[in-house]
């Protein structure tokens, strides 16, 4: 029961979590663009992208060790679910390429953080973000949220 609940959530937040990288993107490339100082607002776009980032990844811990699919997929072995698509998906691809996406985006905070002039501090933001964003969009189970199953 808590594992449909997670899910929903953790569907959910994709969103918020998308339109927070979008956001941070936007201000580190119109700072950029624009020649603008690394101010409050992008301090802030920082930071709530980093925590929707940390929060996705927790939940998404947890649901990779509640899932009964992923469970499942398990028992088979990986010479049956490496076969199948959907589960090489939420078994291997998801997770880790999402993990990765988590590293780079909180490198790229890191190092935006360790620029001194900022230039730097919007360029570094905007190459890591995009990058992070990238990753995690590659991998987002579309077809398979539980919020869109049976609308087609």
């Amino acid at each position: 029961m808590a594992y449909s609940y997670i899910l929903i959530i953790h569907s959910w937040l994709r969103w918020a979590f998308l339109i927070a990288a979008l956001y941070a993107i936007f201000r580190s490339l119109n700072g950029k663009m624009g020649n603008r100082p690394f101010g409050k607002q992008d301090i802030t776009a920082a930071k709530l992208l980093i925590a929707l980032t940390h929060t996705m990844l927790l939940l998404g811990i947890i649901l990779w060790f509640t899932s009964p699919n992923i469970q499942g997929a398990l028992l088979q072995g990986a010479k049956v679910f490496m076969k199948d698509e959907y589960l090489r998906l939420i078994v291997i691809e998801h997770p880790i390429t999402n993990i990765l996406a988590v590293i780079i985006i909180q490198i790229g905070r890191i190092k935006s953080k360790k620029a001194y002039e900022d230039s730097a501090k919007h360029s570094r933001s905007l190459i890591y973000y995009s990058i992070g964003l990238i990753l995690i969009v590659s991998r987002i189970p579309w077809g398979e949220s539980p919020l869109l199953r049976g609308i087609e």
